[in-house]
């Protein structure tokens, strides 16, 4: 039953930023055909991919984290208001994303002693590329369902509908459909010469600087909210800007399009929104992290992603060994 065609053309792909990999044909076809569905979703093929509070299912192996798929009668019950979501198929598989109460969690932890439920943020740095981005893609849906339970216009419940892409008002005389939202944010690794701009933000942790960045305001290009994010927060007049890459990053509904600008001077200021900015060469950067007075984006970002290859092109080194080395250090 499982068929899939995956031969898509991922040249223009953002296929290095985390998240990015989901090899999934989405069967976008069979999302208002119930009875494929059911038949998918009790078939031998089928894979659950459980959420509960928003975390993942994840155990810890010698090759990093690993993603933790439910079969068919693993869950005494699936839910029938918040039914599984249609994911997709890799060609062996039908994945499905599934809501999972705290009894239910503690059914799944005891199948599977070996795993725990983590936020997703923090534990693909060692991931499969493939199922990062499965479970990220879950997380998302997962995200949306859960905010939009009541109609915007009546007030009325939703329900789901469309294998879990679409909700719909109950209220007949509005019959409202919403449809997944995504929140569109621009990130920029700013450089002027050899050294490159990170800022602060005062609720981060000590010590963590990352690239700037901004949500686009309604009406605004992405290039327009670059310009604008860049001077609100640093006072910075750009002289040339250019698009790199995306990352969905469902923490909790943004895509993130990141960009890399020249500044015209060095010149900065903090905004409202930060507490401090810094200048860093290579050499400086090099110094800052191995003492521990630099911390900087978690590599799955694509924050990190932006620096790491404008650093291995100024130096031709790994960016990410650096950040490793640093903190095994820091272990002793």
């Amino acid at each position: 039953m499982v068929q899939a065609d995956l031969s898509i053309d991922r040249i223009t792909r953002s296929h290095r930023n985390r998240f990015t990999s989901v090899r999934l044909d989405r069967l976008v076809e069979y999302r208002e055909n119930p009875e494929w569905v059911a038949a998918a979703q009790n078939s031998d093929a089928a894979r659950f991919v459980p959420l509960w509070h928003s975390r993942s299912l994840l155990a810890v192996s010698d090759e990093g984290q690993v993603a933790i798929y439910l079969k068919p009668g693993e869950l005494n019950h699936l839910d029938a208001i918040q039914p599984p979501t249609l994911l997709g198929t890799d060609g062996k598989r039908y994945f499905f994303a599934v809501s999972i109460n705290d009894s239910q969690r503690e059914e799944v932890l005891a199948r599977h002693p070996e795993a725990q439920f983590i936020d997703l943020r923090r534990a693909t740095m060692d991931m499969d590329a493939k199922h990062a981005g499965v479970l990220a893609y879950a997380k998302a849906l997962h995200y949306w369902q859960h905010r939009h339970i009541f109609c915007g216009v009546c007030g009325s419940p939703n329900r789901l509908q469309s294998s879990g892409h679409k909700l719909v008002c109950i209220n007949e005389e509005c019959a409202r459909q919403t449809f997944p939202r995504i929140d569109p944010a621009i990130i920029v690794l700013i450089t002027h010469g050899n050294a490159c701009l990170l800022g602060r933000n005062a609720h981060w942790p000590p010590k963590h600087f990352s690239t700037l960045a901004g949500f686009v305001e309604p009406g605004e290009s992405l290039e327009d909210a670059v310009v604008r994010e860049v001077y609100e927060e640093a006072q910075v007049r750009l002289s040339k800007l250019r698009y790199v890459s995306s990352q969905p990053w469902p923490f909790p509904a943004s895509s993130m399009c990141g960009f890399y600008a020249e500044a015209d001077s060095r010149d900065c200021a903090v905004g409202d929104e930060l507490e401090e900015l810094r200048w860093y060469t290579v050499d400086e950067l090099n110094a800052a992290v191995m003492e521990d007075s630099l911390r900087l984006s978690p590599p799955v970002s694509i924050a990190f992603r932006l620096l790491a290859d404008w650093y291995h092109k100024q130096c031709g080194k790994d960016l990410e060994q650096l950040v490793r080395k640093a903190r095994g250090l820091k272990r002793r």
